[in-house]
């Protein structure tokens, strides 16, 4: 994404919160020249606020803000529809494709069936409790932390703002919020059993050190293949970097610096937590002598729906991203259904996609 198109959806966000009905929005050409990016740019930024019902267009006069249409309990004014819910998408602004995705899908569901969403990024969690204080109440929240700490004082201040605060991910269990997410530990045995399938016994496991619970349960399923004492060794390989901070640029280095004078590595499959960018990293392998899969099988542990990961390659076990967008909708639907109900954690269904990087094993261990 454009860095002026970062800084131009704030800006926007910023003056929607803050203006009257009537507001005039400034011109294409004024916020063309203002944040340096297109026409088409200015364009996606303005048709994301008329979707959210922000702002409206008239031929011949201009773009104007619309009010946001509540009253101070927080309830959908009259001048909306029955149905109508306002929703806030609260994110962490780093750069995760997934996350990205998945927002992006949930302000289309939300504004489909005719509610009013705001998205709300941040860097630094004090300043989005600045931020917070200044919006009106909303009929829900969805967190999306990106592994980044949810504080305890983010969720105080959610908490004043909505009654349903729904979490992207499995940051949060056993608290008064919903969660929808993946945990690792069956597509990790997913993995291990394709290999083993190929003929593959010495496998490794690689994942950052970063400790959060869906990667705990992925570490906790192989503990437990270990003390199987299967034929099978998987070694657990520790990356202390997360995806967006060169997860993969520092896991080929770790491979590279285990392979043997001839080149060869002391395992013949390796599974993959964490990477973004599969044709990268593919061409980060073969930059090291790795071919994949005639040196090195690799199964990555992703969404098997998002092409930017997988790379149409790499064979992939975990989750939709669009079946994330989905339960995270239904979770929150069903909270405004059933606003007494128990708080749950939703996993989504483990999915295997089929690739072009899985092969019997064909070269001796270092």
């Amino acid at each position: 994404m454009v860095l002026g198109a970062s800084e131009l959806n704030r800006f926007l966000d910023s003056l929607a919160l803050s203006a009257r009905a009537g507001d005039r929005v400034p011109t294409v050409r004024e916020l063309m020249s203002r944040f340096s990016v297109s026409q088409a740019v200015v364009q996606i930024a303005l048709g994301r606020l008329k979707a959210t019902g922000l702002i409206d267009s008239h031929v011949g006069r201009g773009t104007f803000f619309r009010a946001l249409d509540q009253d101070t309990s927080g309830m959908v004014s009259a001048a909306s529809p029955v149905s109508a819910r306002s929703v806030l998408l609260l994110r962490r602004s780093l750069s995760i494709l997934r996350g990205r995705y998945v927002i992006d899908g949930l302000q289309r569901r939300f504004s489909g069936e005719g509610h009013r969403v705001l998205e709300v990024s941040y860097t630094d969690p004090d300043h989005a409790r600045t931020v917070l204080k200044g919006l009106p109440r909303f009929d829900a929240c969805v967190i999306q932390s990106s592994f980044a700490t949810i504080t305890i004082e983010t969720l105080a201040a959610l908490r004043q703002k909505t009654d349903a605060i729904v979490v992207d991910g499995l940051a949060l269990v056993g608290a008064d919020v919903d969660a929808v997410g993946l945990e690792w530990g069956e597509p990790l045995a997913r993995a291990v059993n394709l290999l083993e399938q190929q003929g593959h016994r010495r496998i490794a496991y690689a994942t950052t050190t970063h400790a959060f619970l869906a990667n705990e349960l992925g570490l906790r399923r192989l503990a437990q293949l270990r003390l199987k004492g299967a034929r099978t060794s998987v070694e657990l390989l520790s990356v202390p970097c997360l995806p967006q901070d060169h997860f993969a640029e520092s896991l080929v280095d770790s491979l590279s610096a285990r392979r043997s004078d001839s080149g060869g590595l002391p395992f013949t499959a390796l599974i993959v937590w964490g990477i973004e960018d599969g044709a990268k990293f593919r061409a980060l392998l073969t930059n090291i002598g790795v071919s994949v899969p005639a040196a090195l099988s690799v199964v990555l542990l992703g969404r098997t729906d998002l092409a930017h990961e997988h790379a149409n390659f790499f064979d992939t076990v975990g989750g939709n991203a669009d079946d994330q967008i989905e339960y995270l909708y239904e979770v929150t639907a069903r909270r405004w259904a059933e606003p007494q109900c128990a708080h749950a954690v939703r996993l989504l269904p483990v999915i295997t996609r089929a690739g072009q990087s899985i092969a019997p094993p064909a070269l001796k261990l270092a």
